[in-house]
């Protein structure tokens, strides 16, 4: 019975010290790797270093997705919720403009939106005040980085399209 004991304890620390060693491997990010890397594929390059990682960004700010990031957002967007339309529980962040997209969409190419679901509901009237900027619009900006930046994340995934939808015809 002791061995059995034993043995147990011995499988029971073991394993708690791959969980400890395969934890540390996901929160360790090679932020020399950029877009280059990955022969400009931004789809790529967005799994790699933030969506394969996604657990490591969930309670943070998202400064520290931004500076992992290390790519330039070029907007933003968000949808109120539908049950409360003075709140909306996630954002897109656009790497392309409009007309870049549907030239991607066009030739069965997948581009990339981020899009964060925060932690705490954002309030749609303070997202209005950074889209109203007539000269930027929804164009990235440092005073939307500022805002941002100390919001926390609650989950991180991508937008899905449908490429049937988008092929010429």
């Amino acid at each position: 019975m002791k061995k059995l004991i034993i043995i147990l304890s011995i499988l029971q620390l073991t394993s708690c010290a791959f969980k400890k060693e395969n934890v540390l491997k996901v929160k360790k990010i090679d932020k020399k790797h950029t877009l280059n890397d990955f022969k400009g594929d931004t789809l790529l390059y967005i799994q790699t270093k933030i969506l394969d990682r996604k657990e490591y960004y969930i309670g943070k700010k998202f400064e520290v997705l931004l500076n992992d990031l290390n790519l330039q957002i070029g907007s933003f967007s968000y949808i109120p919720n539908h049950n409360n339309i003075k709140i909306t529980s996630y954002s897109y962040f656009e790497f392309y403009d409009y007309s870049q997209r549907i030239k991607k969409l066009e030739k069965g190419e997948i581009p990339v939106n981020l899009v964060v679901t925060w932690q705490t509901p954002l309030y749609t009237d303070e997202l209005d005040k950074l889209i109203i900027d007539r000269t930027k619009r929804g164009e990235w900006t440092t005073q939307k980085k500022a805002y941002f930046k100390e919001q926390i994340v609650g989950d991180v995934g991508k937008t899905n399209y449908n490429l049937e939808n988008y092929k010429n015809k």
